[in-house]
């Protein structure tokens, strides 16, 4: 297929979760999606951006289970740029922090495939901002490390713990399996009791935080029960700034019903921008127009919750 015959390929972050933290950019490029390959963390309302005739394909990983493999998503993303002329792949977060953005792009120049990389908020940020502190603070955390807790080559490599050590803020992504041998990690260089927080589900409506110390943490985790959950793992002395107030208001009983949004489109959508600001977890209701993967994907959100209807 000749180099003019292909589409763009659009390689997007949606941020943490929460659809008024999607950048306008993304926003504009989603509504002229012809097709959306997206993760499993990407908020179902944020899809709804889309055209009602935009193929939606989930090529979501889930960690520690077995999924597609990421020479697969290379190649799906690749026909479909061979087929559509706007492609868009839809990743949580920031696509090139831990999104392995590089790996896509790689494939994308080798057949010459014309692409461009739209950052997100990234959860680490996101979750801090929404307990009002900050990942360096002036006189207590001067500097900041993102690392994995996952990673490719070997799960018993570690973590760079340096920044840590020197008073600073180590966020850590995709850790909580790992957790318990991260704290040995640190134990072997340190007998200093780090404070944690743990923030599950950053900026939406379900998110919950739970803090403590390297020594109690795990604990604290076993008996919330919060296995297999996405969260971000925040260590170092800004964790004891966290305000006992905005700390209590995170764990507040989830309201687990799904507001379905009726009416027109773009009135429904900034309803349902509206009610998740308020805590509320919303998508608009869907017809026959839509696009058969959009039928699916939306009517199965729908059939796992208790559904109250809202008219835009």
């Amino acid at each position: 297929m000749s180099l003019k015959s292909m589409g763009k390929v659009y390689l997007i972050g949606a941020g943490p979760g929460n659809p008024n933290l999607l950048t306008k950019k993304a926003e504009r490029i989603i509504r002229n999606a012809d097709v959306i390959l997206y993760d499993r963390l990407v908020n179902p309302l944020i899809l709804q951006y889309s055209s009602f005739q935009t193929e939606l394909i989930d090529v979501g990983k889930k960690p520690y289970c077995k999924h597609i493999q990421q020479e697969d998503i290379n190649q799906k993303i690749v026909r479909m740029a061979e087929k559509y002329q706007c492609v868009v792949r839809l990743k949580g977060g920031d696509p090139a922090i831990f999104g392995r953005v590089t790996e896509e792009i790689n494939t994308l120049k080798s057949y010459g495939i014309e692409h461009e990389i739209i950052p997100g908020v990234t959860s680490a940020s996101a979750a801090v901002a929404s307990l009002n502190i900050g990942l360096t603070m002036r006189g207590i955390a001067p500097s900041v490390t993102f690392s994995t807790g996952h990673f490719k080559e070997s799960t018993n490599k570690d973590i760079d713990i340096r920044n840590l050590m020197n008073g600073g803020t180590l966020a850590i992504y995709m850790g909580i399996k790992r957790l318990g041998a991260i704290i040995e990690q640190i134990k072997n260089y340190t007998s200093e009791d780090y404070p944690i927080a743990i923030v599950f589900n950053a900026t939406c409506y379900n998110q919950k935080v739970i803090t403590g110390k390297l020594s109690t943490i795990e604990q604290l985790l076993n008996e919330d029960n919060s296995e297999g959950q996405p969260g971000i793992c925040i260590l170092g002395p800004l964790v004891n700034e966290i305000d006992k107030m905005v700390l209590d208001s995170t764990m507040e009983d989830v309201n687990h019903i799904l507001y379905v949004i009726n009416g027109d489109k773009e009135n429904a959508m900034l309803k349902a921008e509206a009610l998740y600001e308020e805590g509320k977890n919303c998508l608009l209701n869907f017809d026959n127009s839509y696009h058969h993967t959009q039928q699916v994907l939306y009517k199965n959100i729908m059939d796992q919750h208790d559904i109250s209807y809202i008219q835009a």
